[in-house]
């Protein structure tokens, strides 16, 4: 089957606002692998990771809170369909994006905005890769995406954290609306 994941670092906001704007609440449980439907961990370089194989792809509205004042990079992936894709939010609004669908090409790649400098490196290595393969099944356009991200400051999806310790991965549970804890105005309340 693979992996279908989305990642979501987030630099200059902390855990608890994230998990406020993305509707997530954190539980006492930790695990080694990312297993849950939605974890969270503290990067080695400060950004925030969610985590997230739910299915649930956010809206742009979404987004666009969470990079509010701050900026945050995301990665999807689909290894079931050979689907990758990242952009980078800031100030609330999208600035770049690299997507890879290999339903329209192994070599299909597309790009919006003005993308990082990384990428023609991180394109070239893969494109000659993918040059050298003999065998047709191999995507290595896949990765562009997800090296970009981690490029950026992200892991991949697929690997562990560095140094992250036995169990970096926080559970985090969904909350709806409507079982969202309310903050009462009343003070005893």
């Amino acid at each position: 089957m693979g992996f279908s994941v989305l990642l979501i670092a987030i630099e200059g906001k902390s855990p608890e606002a994230v998990h406020n704007e993305y509707d997530v609440e954190p539980t006492e449980e930790y695990e080694e692998i990312a297993e849950s439907p939605v974890t969270g961990m503290t990067l080695q370089n400060g950004q925030y990771l969610l985590y997230d194989s739910d299915g649930i792809i956010p809206e742009n509205d979404l987004l666009a809170r969470l990079s509010k004042n701050v900026s945050l990079t995301l990665c999807q992936v689909n290894e079931t369909v050979m689907y990758s894709t990242v952009h980078a939010w800031k100030n609330g609004i999208e600035v770049w994006s690299v997507f890879h669908d290999a339903n329209q090409g192994i070599d299909h790649l597309e790009t919006t905005g003005n993308v990082p400098d990384l990428l023609d490196r991180i394109r070239e290595k893969q494109t000659s890769l993918q040059n050298e393969c003999e065998d047709v099944c191999v995507d290595f356009i896949f990765d562009i995406p997800v090296e970009l991200f981690v490029a950026c400051g992200g892991i991949r999806y697929d690997e562990d954290p560095e140094n992250a310790g036995p169990e970096p991965w926080q559970i985090l549970n969904r909350v709806t609306k409507t079982t969202k804890k309310r903050k009462w105005w009343w003070p005893f309340g």
